[in-house]
């Protein structure tokens, strides 16, 4: 009796998995016969279209394909223009801090009331 009914739990998980398969066959089966109409039926529809509009929608797709592109490229532009940007205030920077150090401190300008004493040194030219 005991091994009857193990018999039977063998038979019936056997016959499960068996089922299984067969119904996943059956599955993919049926996707692929509903994408074989699928594609029947897109060719059919496209073969009615006129032509004008079949290169319309070429176009369409090409311009599209053209934008992305158009897009990528500008928003790589973009990058690189705040690089530059960041690397021109750097350099700035660096040139502000260079003229500092080169030039001497600014003396206060003089105005037209302040007396200036020129010392300008002169050459006594000797007897010959």
């Amino acid at each position: 009796m005991d091994n009857l009914s193990t018999e039977q739990n063998t038979e019936r998980s056997e016959l499960g998995a068996l089922v299984k398969r067969h119904h996943s066959n059956l599955n993919q089966s049926i996707d692929k016969r509903c994408k074989e109409i699928q594609a029947s039926l897109t060719a059919t529809a496209v073969k009615n279209i006129p032509e004008s509009l079949r290169e319309l929608a070429q176009q369409n797709r090409v311009m599209q394909r053209e934008l992305l592109l158009h897009k990528e490229n500008i928003a790589e532009t973009e990058r690189e223009i705040s690089t530059l940007k960041e690397n021109i205030r750097d350099l700035q920077a660096q040139k502000k801090k260079k003229k500092s150090e080169l030039l001497p401190p600014r003396v206060a300008k003089c105005n037209p009331d302040t007396e200036l004493s020129l010392d300008i040194p002169t050459y006594k030219l000797l007897p010959v």
